[in-house]
């Protein structure tokens, strides 16, 4: 080890965390949620907030459970809910886009649906590296090193997304 080097590195591929939900409304298993500052609870998010800068901006993660169901007496002393905040979410899209790694994307029409976001658009995560790319080989002459991009259907082609929530600790308060 070189001299005055420090041991300070961090790998986090997935984080966890456990925060209040809006019982009122329905939170189902994969859900992306987003944080509602007035009430200081996670609301899913509506088909209202595709392509939403204000609903990116206000992005947790995604639901690792449900919300209590208050109507089979399974209340909880305090209403929270499982969500991950850091990690590799399988989303579907519900465009037609080509997806490149790195390429951003946004909430698309349903709770659980993302979409092909521009760079300067809203973002709520990045196209994983880990997805099934292929790179040319250049043997039918095309380029050497190029990567092909996953060409989606809608409502059908799952891509891995590295969500990139924009909520952070200090904005949400203490829990």
């Amino acid at each position: 080890m070189a001299a005055g080097a420090l041991l300070n590195v961090k790998i986090e591929l997935v984080r966890i965390s456990r925060v209040p939900c809006n019982t009122a409304s329905p939170i189902y298993l994969g859900d992306n949620l987003i944080w509602d500052p007035n009430n200081h609870v996670v609301n899913s998010v509506g088909t209202t907030n595709a392509a939403s800068t204000v609903a990116a901006d206000l992005y947790v993660g995604v639901a690792l459970d449900q919300n209590p169901i208050n109507s089979i007496n399974q209340n909880l002393p305090f209403n929270q809910i499982n969500v991950c905040v850091k990690g590799l979410v399988l989303f579907t899209v519900d465009d037609n886009a080509t997806y490149y790694p790195g390429d951003a994307v946004t909430f698309g029409a349903g709770s659980q649906l993302v979409r092909h976001s521009s760079g300067s658009g809203p973002v709520i995560g990045y196209v994983a590296a880990e997805n099934n790319f292929t790179t040319s080989s250049g043997v039918t002459g095309g380029a050497t090193g190029v990567t092909t991009g996953i060409v989606a259907v809608a409502n059908v082609t799952q891509i891995l997304v590295w969500i990139k929530p924009q909520q952070t600790y200090a904005e949400l308060g203490p829990f």
